[in-house]
């Protein structure tokens, strides 16, 4: 018998040879048989017993045989399902690894385009005021003979100002604007802030347009 086997086969068409013993004979045959499988190399002289065991004795060496070869098979495909795992899950492995990569990868990329979009963003938006405030200092010029250099410049200034992240200018907040009427109103005020020259702390015409601005409503 194979090591660690716990088992054989009796095949019944036996019964043909067993059915012309005697019941002793019967018992003598069948423990022979188990002494055999277990490995106890039996031997006896009685004739009879050994012509009947003959034919089990080698159809249980064809069916060692079979099961020699049947575990070997056994225990290569085991071998190739654990090899089979073992690849498996270093590809899984090796995918996660790459995910992860990929996606700090992504990270960085789309960190790197959103600065790069934001500075350009900036960069701009600051080109594109400084190009609308020339625009509106040079809407200015048609009323230089009228008004002078010093107050079109400070109305210039008062009204292109914005902070620092701003998208528009202050006469770009008002709802409307109209140059005329504010060169207007402008000079009213500053005629206004002049009465008041005997004042010991005079205001400039800038300073006083500021503060007119914000004590009235320009909408106008």
């Amino acid at each position: 018998m194979a090591e660690n086997k716990k088992s054989f086969v009796l095949y019944t068409d036996l019964i043909h040879t067993v059915k012309h013993l005697t019941d002793e004979q019967k018992g003598k045959l069948f423990m022979h048989i188990l002494s055999y499988v277990n490995d106890e190399n039996p031997i006896t002289e009685d004739v009879i017993i050994n012509l009947a065991f003959e034919p089990v004795k080698q159809q249980l060496k064809r069916d060692l045989e079979k099961y020699e070869v049947k575990k070997k098979q056994w225990s290569e495909a085991g071998k190739r399902s654990a090899e089979a795992r073992k690849v498996k899950k270093k590809e899984t492995n090796l995918t996660t690894v790459n995910e992860r990569s990929n996606r700090s990868t992504d990270l960085t990329v789309n960190d790197n385009v959103n600065v790069n979009v934001n500075v350009t963003d900036n960069v701009n938006v600051i080109n594109n005021i400084e190009s609308r405030k020339q625009d509106f200092k040079k809407s200015l010029l048609p009323f230089l003979d009228k008004y002078g250099k010093e107050m079109l410049k400070e109305f210039a200034d008062y009204w292109t100002e914005h902070g620092v992240n701003d998208k528009k200018m202050r006469f770009e907040k008002q709802k409307s604007f109209g140059i005329s009427r504010r060169l207007v109103t402008w000079e009213k005020n500053n005629e206004n802030w002049n009465v008041n020259k005997t004042n010991k702390t005079k205001k400039s015409n800038y300073e006083a347009n500021i503060e007119a601005n914000r004590n009235r409503s320009w909408n106008q």
